[in-house]
């Protein structure tokens, strides 16, 4: 990210996302809900924090036939 950013921005973006972000646990059983296992945990995260929707742009999430909880783009 270096091309982008300098070291001054990254951290104030890095200090803004640490006072806005709710920190969780990972889940502990996963379960297999999409085609690609590596996306099942935080379908597993959204699911048990009652998370309103997934925020992604994976393909596979997005065209997952169930969508509980909704997928959306950034």
């Amino acid at each position: 990210m270096r091309r982008w950013l300098n070291l001054r921005v990254a951290e104030l973006f890095v200090e803004t996302i640490a006072t806005v972000a709710d920190l969780v646990p990972d889940p502990g059983e996963i379960g297999a809900w999409s085609r690609d296992s590596a996306d099942d945990y935080l379908i597993a995260l959204a699911r048990i924090h009652d998370a309103e929707f997934i925020v992604s742009g994976d393909r596979d999430l997005l065209e997952w036939e169930e969508q509980q909880p909704p997928v959306v783009t950034p």
